[in-house]
């Protein structure tokens, strides 16, 4: 007896103890996974819905996990011990799942101080654009809208995103503190032309539809621009290059645009350029469309 109170006193029992736990706990853990295997292949025969084997599955996977974990910890740890891990378990998970939530109503609160957007403003963030319908404490909601540099047309969704993303990603407001955006269209134009007589006839083109363009624009929005401009030391005037592409050459028009009306405006400069270069005979190449096959 002696003998044996000795043994248990040992680093012998401890260490026999310790595999023992060890294997008892991978036991467990090997016992939850067959099952769960064994329940995958036999549910989705047992319903005729898909949706709701998929649901029993998820739920028995919960239960499952919570029920392993209770006897893998209860076999480590003492009742009173156990009590202890299990509350820093619980405050942990939920430290964890209020992380996200804390810096959303940081990021809430920044954008009520610094205004990076606000209510109306068109916005690119992450891949998403859209126009700020509201924002509250933990989202930024949008009505989606197509790519805002290529047109600007509704889609009918909305879309949610949340507020720590200002954190993340970059955020494009293109009508922070003036409804203008910069935006450039290409034609091109054969190698054997005069590039001279074609930059001339360019920026004819260009200046007349810039000038139907900022025709259409209110005062106040434009005063509001050219001050903006002028700080910049920026031009608002249209700017015209031409580069040497694979084909032809490329002449670009850079302008000036309200970003509401970036598509049709975008339509309009090239529709002129290629009918005054049709009617003053000089050649624009056709560029092949390339298929992606699906």
């Amino acid at each position: 007896m002696h003998q044996f109170l000795d043994y248990l006193n040992s680093d012998q029992s401890d260490s026999d103890l310790f595999v023992k736990n060890v294997l008892i706990s991978l036991g467990l853990i090997l016992i939850g996974f067959l099952f769960m295997k064994a329940l995958g292949w036999f549910l989705p025969r047992l319903f005729k819905r898909d949706s709701t084997a998929q649901a029993f599955i998820r739920v028995t996977r919960l239960i499952l996990i919570l029920l392993i974990s209770f006897f893998i910890l209860s076999i480590w740890f003492t009742r009173v011990e156990l009590f202890g891990v299990m509350i820093i378990i619980v405050v942990g998970f939920a430290a964890l799942a209020s992380k996200d939530i804390i810096v959303d109503l940081v990021a809430y609160i920044y954008i009520y101080v610094r205004s990076p957007l606000r209510i109306g403003s068109a916005i690119d963030i992450n891949g998403v654009s859209g126009e700020v319908v509201d924002f509250d404490f933990l989202q930024i909601n949008l009505a989606e809208i197509g790519k805002l540099t290529e047109k600007r047309s509704y889609t009918g969704r909305y879309v949610s995103v949340p507020n720590r993303w200002i954190f993340d990603h970059a955020v494009y407001n293109y009508n922070h503190d003036s409804p203008f955006v910069v935006v450039d269209v290409m034609v091109p134009v054969d190698f054997r032309e005069n590039t001279e007589e074609v930059m001339k006839i360019t920026a004819r083109v260009a200046y007349e539809q810039y000038s139907k363009f900022m025709d259409k624009c209110d005062d106040e929005s434009l005063e509001i621009f050219e001050r903006k401009m002028e700080s910049l030391g920026a031009d608002k005037k249209p700017k015209i290059r031409i580069e040497v592409g694979n084909s032809a050459y490329k002449v670009f028009v850079e302008f000036f645009t309200s970003y509401d009306a970036i598509g049709q405006n975008k339509m309009l400069m090239q529709n002129a350029l290629y009918q005054t270069f049709m009617n003053k005979g000089i050649e624009v190449p056709i560029i092949p469309v390339v298929k992606v096959e699906n």
